[in-house]
């Protein structure tokens, strides 16, 4: 296999082969290193394997990161008593805005049996 398909006075004017391009594309796809790890290994161009994987059709794995920290649990000790009482309240509020949104829910409901009225918008509209 052929590295360069043909040869150039300079370097930054290499053209690689079609085979050695797909090579290392398929090494790269394969394994478990990164994209840096094959591009010092052959001495290839920053980001030179990402175009050639984009060339060929195919797709670049991307890294995915996952954090291993867990928050630690809120003790409900620390709360002060005027912050139990806002919580209160903020709770009654909710469970009032929940009882009106079913109170608006059934009024529609009744209004498009009975009078027969479309209100709610439909997913199929022009």
């Amino acid at each position: 296999m052929e590295r360069y398909s043909k040869v150039f006075g300079s370097k930054w004017q290499s053209q690689y082969s079609e085979e050695f391009k797909r090579k290392i594309c398929r090494e790269y796809l394969d394994g478990s290193d990164s994209r840096t790890t094959i591009e010092r290994k052959y001495k290839l161009g920053n980001s030179r394997l990402t175009s050639w994987l984009k060339s060929f059709g195919w797709e670049a794995k991307k890294a995915i990161y996952l954090s291993s920290y867990v928050m630690p649990a809120k003790k409900d000790q620390d709360v002060p008593a005027e912050d139990s009482a806002s919580v209160k309240l903020l709770k009654k509020q909710l469970d009032d805005a929940l009882l009106e949104k079913e109170l608006y829910r059934k009024m529609i409901e009744v209004a498009e049996r009975d009078l027969k009225i479309n209100i709610r918008k439909k997913s199929v509209t022009k």
